[in-house]
């Protein structure tokens, strides 16, 4: 009766070991990474914790070395750790992505947005002067505009306008450009919906071939009336303007992006 009760409990445990193993060998990076964001997000872990080591979230989740430092970068994609000489914290604070930042989520496949993020609408269509509509930012576009992304002054462009939440607190107005044959292969940028994607992914699945790594330009100015408005803050409140042009692989604009950031987040701005 004890040896069989004892070959039993053996067979068990032996099972229990099989399923757990094929458990692990199941998970990927961005599974470990999704866990970990969830404890973040949901204040298990404490902001300015220290993260286990990566030896140790390897022998954790059993899973190679390699796999659990893929887990780390995801979540400082995310914006959610720091990594220092000493090891990687949770951020201090809930910090704000630069342009920068999020084209490098959207061709990793995370998207544009960060957990706890939403993008709301304001304009997508046509604009310049040749554009239907009464609004004057619509059919007058800025000569910069058209200078940056190679073009005479009579073509119409397409233009994009929306604000970016974390919550209910907003954090950033972004306006962006694109010329017409790049509206032509993405007919979703005329359209006043979210490209939850991203527009950067949605460009690079209509088939283009992006170039090296957008550069971000920032310059700290006052906020015009239109912007005041829009984000709920005083015209002439300091603000900080991050702009980004993204060319293809032939050294050809796809998109130029300026993106407004109220006072009260310029703190917590990544650079």
């Amino acid at each position: 009766m004890v040896v069989r009760l004892s070959r039993i409990l053996t067979e068990k445990t032996y099972t229990q070991d099989k399923e757990r193993q094929k458990d692990l060998s199941m998970t990927s990076y961005r599974d470990i990474a999704d866990r970990l964001a969830e404890g973040i997000l949901q204040q298990e872990r404490e902001q300015g914790s220290r993260l286990p080591s990566v030896r140790d979230l390897a022998a954790q989740y059993g899973v190679s070395a390699k796999t659990a430092h893929a887990a780390i970068r995801e979540l400082q994609a995310r914006g959610l750790v720091r990594s220092y000489r000493g090891g990687t914290i949770v951020s201090p604070f809930q910090s704000i992505p630069t342009p920068a930042e999020r084209l490098e989520r959207t061709l990793t496949g995370a998207g544009a947005l960060r957990p706890l993020e939403r993008a709301q609408m304001i304009y997508a269509g046509w604009a310049g002067p040749e554009a239907d509509g009464a609004d004057w930012h619509v059919k007058h576009v800025h000569q910069d505009v058209y200078d940056v992304l190679k073009l005479p002054q009579d073509v119409t462009l397409g233009r994009r306008e929306y604000v970016i939440y974390q919550r209910k607190r907003l954090i950033s107005l972004a306006v962006s450009w694109h010329p017409p044959e790049i509206v032509a292969l993405v007919p979703a940028l005329l359209v006043a919906e979210p490209i939850m994607q991203g527009t950067v992914a949605a460009l690079a699945q209509a088939g283009i071939e992006f170039g090296p790594a957008a550069q971000t330009h920032l310059t700290a100015r006052r906020a015009s009336e239109r912007e005041a408005r829009l984000m709920g803050t005083q015209v002439d409140d300091p603000v900080l303007a991050a702009v980004s042009l993204r060319e293809d692989a032939d050294g050809r604009p796809v998109e130029y992006v300026e993106t407004v950031y109220r006072e009260m987040e310029i703190l917590s701005f990544n650079v």
